[in-house]
């Protein structure tokens, strides 16, 4: 893993979801591999973290980096206040980093590191053909509900294909719902969790009354089968966590130059 990139956050284990990243979560046009960091800020040091991001940013940014970051705040959780930052990821750019990498490390190192308690790293993929895509080339929504899901052993394949039919009927019966992404971890993570990313526009999005996912089954399958699924859905599921995290623009870095 990249060290530089690696200081540039403190990432909360998305066991999968967010994904993006990115740069900008669950686009339809993003690549399907992202780096995860998730950096614990020590009290008292935000600013100055973020500063230091700033100036990572803008080496980037002036040395040709042609990968960008999206960055992303937990406000709601119990890892509120840390930092997420999606990276798109590609394994064969760790045969042949990029020649400014070593610069970027030690300004990493200088103006991040120091005000940092801790900083994790991962790999996750957005898995294809679920969930509900954002229209390609829009940028990040402001809000994101993460969802952590700790699935069974052995029902990995059943959660799957529960999911890819609540997604293409949603797809038929409710095409204009909130961007959904479905994240499986690669690499740092739990094989058996999968994170669920939901967008929203704003606060108001999270009370606006929708059709649940059972009603939604009921009308693209009916019901007997959509009684299948939901059940097929539930009894693969161990456990749920839910997070709220905040797109920070001011923190990412895009190679338009469009991260802020």
């Amino acid at each position: 893993m990249n060290r530089a990139k690696s200081l540039k956050l403190a990432v909360l284990p998305l066991t999968a979801l967010c994904f993006s990243p990115l740069v900008c979560l669950a686009q339809g046009n993003s690549p399907s591999l992202f780096e995860v960091i998730t950096e614990v800020v020590k009290p008292g040091m935000t600013a100055k973290f973020e500063h230091g991001v700033k100036d990572v940013d803008a080496y980037a940014q002036s040395h040709g980096d042609t990968t960008g970051t999206s960055a992303f705040e937990v406000i709601d959780g119990p890892q509120d206040g840390n930092i997420i930052i999606l990276v798109p990821f590609h394994w064969a750019d760790r045969d042949h980093p990029g020649a400014y990498s070593a610069g970027l490390d030690q300004v990493a190192v200088k103006e991040v590191e120091p005000y940092l308690s801790s900083a994790q790293g991962g790999i996750t993929e957005i898995l294809p053909n679920l969930g509900i895509a954002a229209p390609a080339n829009t940028p990040p929504e402001k809000y994101y509900e993460l969802i952590q899901l700790e699935i069974k052993p052995g029902k990995m394949d059943d959660f799957l294909a529960a999911v890819r039919q609540i997604s293409d009927a949603e797809r038929k019966v409710n095409p204009q719902s909130s961007p959904v992404s479905f994240f499986a971890e690669v690499s740092g993570g739990d094989a058996n969790q999968i994170t669920v990313s939901i967008g929203h526009p704003d606060f108001a999005d999270f009370g606006r009354p929708g059709k649940s996912i059972l009603q939604v089954l009921r009308e693209a399958y009916g019901e007997d089968s959509a009684s299948t699924v939901w059940r097929a859905l539930n009894d693969s599921i161990a456990s749920e966590h839910n997070t709220i995290i905040q797109y920070r623009p001011d923190l990412s870095f895009t190679p338009s130059g469009q991260g802020g």
